[in-house]
């Protein structure tokens, strides 16, 4: 029973169409958890030391991650893990290549929340973002490379 329930999806989304659609037109009030409301355009934007704490949150959330891998604890599947081609193929493939990407991921943790300790409090945002991001791309291609190597 793999069969996508596609009918009932596009139903779906004809109707949540339509119900938008009067909500817009009519300013009916319905209650769309995920609509947007005048308010929520009137929040605060987090503040760069909160941006920092949620960076620092998900590099511990990465590493965590990654633990599981440098041990070879996770066998090969189709949704945690670093899965190409050419390590789901292959269990010779798929542990070796997940314990490099596990480590790959440890380091680029660590980077990134060092680096949101050390840079300074003035700094732009868009160098948070990359003091988080670089690293985590580096990790990404260093372990394409690695699994290239091995096959």
């Amino acid at each position: 029973m793999n069969a996508v329930p596609v009918p009932e999806i596009v139903l779906a989304l004809a109707v949540l169409a339509v119900l938008l659609a009067l909500r817009a037109v009519w300013r009916i009030n319905l209650p769309f958890p995920f609509a947007p409301r005048p308010s929520d355009f009137r929040r605060p934007i987090a503040t760069d030391d909160q941006l920092r704490a949620r960076v620092i949150a998900a590099c511990i959330l990465f590493a965590l991650l990654s633990v599981p891998h440098i041990f070879g604890l996770v066998p090969p599947n189709g949704v945690y893990g670093f899965r190409t081609a050419a390590t789901l193929s292959s269990r010779a493939v798929w542990y070796p290549a997940n314990a490099f990407s596990g480590w790959a991921l440890l380091v680029a943790a660590a980077i990134s929340s060092t680096l949101m300790i050390v840079l300074p409090i003035t700094i732009k945002r868009w160098m948070l973002w990359a003091a988080f991001i670089v690293p985590v791309i580096g990790a990404f291609l260093a372990s394409l490379a690695y699994v290239s190597r091995l096959t």
